[in-house]
């Protein structure tokens, strides 16, 4: 019920219909069930929300700054695939970002801010012993908005969020085929929060990107099975 209310708020609020659709489509992007590749019709969008095609156009142009949406001739708006050039150039950046993240970070966090961090690694270590596959990738990005709020950097913050969704669209994709072996990826997160609270940045930096290459390596696995015609899911 809360739900619906909200919806018709937004709905019967023009400013905030671009940016509501644009989160509506880029979840069914980010969880595959809009496939790469694959055209969204504007018309059929509009259909659906009961609205017209203008607030729909401004929702694809969002997703297209988010990397998720590109235009192409005669075809219009359509899921963007997942070029190994963008898969590298994406993890290189938040690499970058991440690593600065760390730094900007360390010799500002109090202990208390530590401690909100704790309960988010112990839940994605109950995930991964279970396998909770959704759980976990939750708790992931939990992780990073704490650390987040930690730096108190607006622009840092802006910056990585708007590569977010391109991201939670990879980690998604592959850490579902991973979903047996999350603690292979939990160890990142452990290690490298270790070394944080140890104050050694420099381990950590390296923790960042030997983590950020595993991803990496992982995406373009991904990239190279869909182009070869290969599920992405089973």
């Amino acid at each position: 019920m809360v739900e619906k209310q909200k919806s018709s708020t937004i709905l019967g609020n023009v400013n905030l219909l671009p940016d509501y659709i644009a989160q509506y489509l880029a979840e069914k992007i980010i969880h595959l069930e809009i496939k790469p590749g694959e055209r969204i019709l504007e018309a059929k969008i509009a259909q659906e929300f009961g609205v017209s095609r203008s607030p729909v156009r401004e929702a694809l142009y969002i997703l297209n700054k988010q990397f998720l949406v590109e235009f192409l001739p005669r075809r219009g708006a359509v899921v963007s695939g997942f070029s190994i050039k963008f898969i590298e150039d994406l993890y290189d950046v938040l690499a970058a970002l991440y690593i600065l993240l760390a730094q900007k970070g360390l010799p500002n966090a109090t202990q208390e801010q530590f401690d909100q961090v704790y309960p988010i690694i112990k839940r994605m270590e109950e995930c991964a012993e279970k396998s909770d596959f959704e759980g976990y990738y939750d708790g992931m990005f939990r992780f990073t908005s704490a650390c987040m709020k930690i730096v108190n950097n607006p622009i840092l913050e802006q910056i990585i969020l708007n590569l977010w969704p391109s991201k939670r669209r990879m980690e998604f994709a592959t850490l579902y085929r991973r979903k047996d072996r999350l603690r292979e990826n939990l160890v990142f997160f452990m290690k490298g929060t270790n070394h944080y609270l140890d104050g050694k940045l420099d381990i950590m930096e390296q923790a960042i990107r030997d983590y950020i290459e595993q991803e990496k390596k992982c995406a373009i696995l991904l990239a190279n099975e869909f182009e070869n015609k290969i599920p992405l899911k089973s």
